[in-house]
């Protein structure tokens, strides 16, 4: 993707969680009416299938592997979660495999540290910049080898190397309802696609099509790029999230390719390519690109809108979902070029019928808030890594299915 510059499971933590005030008045049960996966914290286990995958945390209080790259920093090492955790369920590696015991890390509100002795992985501040990067990494001009290769880019690292995913660590906790914005997720009830709901609940046969970016083709997901733990992309998760749920029956192609943007999406070849596959519903994601291709809203617009009416135009039965990028990395990206596109897609979305938005972009700037990008990301630029890939499962699952 081309980019602009821009100045900008087993194993149980011991924990202090006291259910009284200073004076042992007993607190309120939690308002757990908006959750409906709620569970008993000292019920709570790690088990990580395919449900707890794709499964909207946001639905419940348990997060499972959410990724933390540990930062040494002025000779403190530390990491953030998104929320302080009443109970840690499990800390492991980035395979999922290896789990780290209890002894080897201390947690605080929602940081955690290693403790002395800790064999817990972490990277230097520095390493995100280009400095005193570790063997057996190498820099380049141009990424050839995935195991090895980094770049400097626009003041960041740009790498698909296990450099930074193979650094993270998966923490599995549980975490106080009152602390999520469930408002910014999707909601059954209020995402639009009545067609596709239809025919979903009525058990019949679905198609659905993506076009768009590298993120939409399913870069960096650690099956793509044969590493472990071997993860499906986000949209491979929604289809078969789907058919568990509604019976099998939803098939789906992808057509989007790496590098590309609205532009290239707007081209007739690429929507005729579209309408061949008769999809009941087409996810639309493009904008990341663009931005790096310096597009005015205005333009993206024009192209976003092309494709909706190529589309609709020959397909009027079809349900449209443009999606609002989860953010690329800040110092690479003018996140108001982005909002200002995000602004035209609600436009087009109250503009055109059987066409809605799901957004990324929201939620996964709350999350940036506390977090930093290094946690989230597959290659240090723009890129999902598994865990942030997972969201997009998760947001796009609770827009279509009511849990």
């Amino acid at each position: 993707m081309k980019k602009i510059m821009m100045g900008v499971l087993g194993t149980l933590m011991a924990f202090s969680v006291c259910g009284c005030t200073n004076d042992s008045t007993p607190l309120p049960a939690p308002d757990t009416s908006q959750f409906p996966l709620y569970v008993e914290p000292n019920d709570a286990k790690y088990e990580f299938g395919f449900s707890q995958m794709v499964t909207p945390y946001f639905k419940g209080n348990v997060i499972y592997n959410e990724t933390v790259l540990l930062t040494k920093e002025k000779g403190n090492i530390s990491g953030k979660l998104q929320y302080a955790p009443v109970k840690i369920l499990s800390v492991r590696d980035y395979t999922w495999k290896k789990e780290y015991a209890s002894s080897e890390y201390s947690v605080s509100g929602n940081v955690i540290t290693p403790t002395e002795n800790s064999t817990l992985p972490y990277l230097l501040a520095e390493n995100f910049v280009g400095v005193n990067i570790p063997e057996p990494y190498r820099e380049v001009d141009a990424l050839t080898n995935l195991e090895t290769d980094w770049m400097k880019m626009a003041g960041t690292i740009y790498t698909e190397s296990p450099l930074l995913y193979g650094n993270q660590i998966s923490v599995s906790y549980v975490y106080d309802v009152a602390d999520v914005n469930t408002k910014e997720f999707a909601r059954y009830t209020a995402s639009g696609f009545p067609k596709l709901k239809a025919k979903l609940n009525a058990g019949e046969n679905v198609k659905m099509v993506i076009t768009g970016d590298s993120i939409a083709e399913g870069c960096s997901s650690s099956k793509k790029y044969n590493h472990e733990p071997f993860m499906d992309n986000w949209f491979d998760q929604i289809t078969q999230g789907l058919n568990e749920k509604y019976g099998g029956n939803v098939v789906a192609e992808n057509l989007a390719v790496g590098g590309k943007t609205s532009e290239w999406g707007a081209e007739s070849t690429q929507t005729a390519a579209i309408v061949a596959e008769k999809p009941d519903m087409l996810m639309v994601h493009f904008g990341v690109n663009d931005a790096g291709a310096g597009f005015s809203a205005d333009k993206y617009y024009e192209y976003i809108e092309k494709i909706i009416n190529d589309v609709q135009g020959r397909l009027p039965e079809c349900e449209i979902m443009l999606i609002k990028a989860f953010p690329p990395i800040s110092v690479s990206y003018d996140y108001s070029v982005m909002e200002a596109y995000w602004k035209k897609l609600d436009a087009l979305a109250k503009e055109n019928k059987g066409v809605y938005t799901l957004d990324m972009f929201t939620p996964g700037i709350t999350m940036l808030k506390t977090k930093k990008y290094m946690d989230v990301t597959a290659n240090g630029i723009n890129h999902l890594n598994d865990f942030s890939s997972r969201l997009y499962s998760m947001n796009i699952l609770s827009a279509l299915i009511e849990y």
